[in-house]
């Protein structure tokens, strides 16, 4: 007894890969600016931006396209988990939209650009970023799972 895929399976599967790789980019980023690796965690991040920006321009093509989940096949749990899962990716929107207003302001001060020529960073300023820059991560890392839960649903009822 095989999986009978679909257009939508085939499209969240890899919405699903394109979620493990904004996280997977999030924590190496992460990494990176603890090593004080400023410019890799920056490159990183807007790697991450790019991906959720083209899963953002690709989702109403697919709802035009292939047309939205009939919903009322899934279970309560399953439905439950959709909802969780859209939350912790508007969550990880908004707190990425945060941290980079907060990267902004950082942009010219000698924790980016390392001279010391430039104005030290905002200790609030620095930890506001810190803190939304968590927020998204670990929203990320919840969307991530719970997409996961999503697609294992889809993939039973297929």
């Amino acid at each position: 007894m095989g999986v009978k895929l679909n257009a939508n399976i085939v499209f969240w599967t890899g919405a699903l890969i394109n979620m493990m790789a904004v996280v997977a980019l999030m924590v190496f980023a992460v990494r990176s600016v603890r090593a004080g690796e400023v410019a890799r965690h920056k490159r990183a991040m807007l790697t991450a931006m790019g991906l959720i920006g083209g899963f953002l321009v690709a989702y109403p093509i697919k709802v035009v396209v292939l047309g939205r989940e009939d919903l009322s096949v899934w279970s309560d749990l399953s439905v439950r988990t959709l909802y969780f899962h859209e939350t912790c990716v508007a969550t990880m929107l908004l707190a990425g939209g945060f941290a980079l207003s907060r990267a902004w302001r950082l942009r010219n001060t000698r924790v980016v650009t390392r001279s010391s020529a430039d104005p030290i960073a905002l200790e609030t300023t620095l930890n506001w970023h810190r803190r939304a820059g968590w927020t998204g991560v670990a929203a990320a890392t919840l969307g991530f799972l719970s997409a996961a839960a999503v697609l294992a649903g889809m993939y039973a009822r297929a």
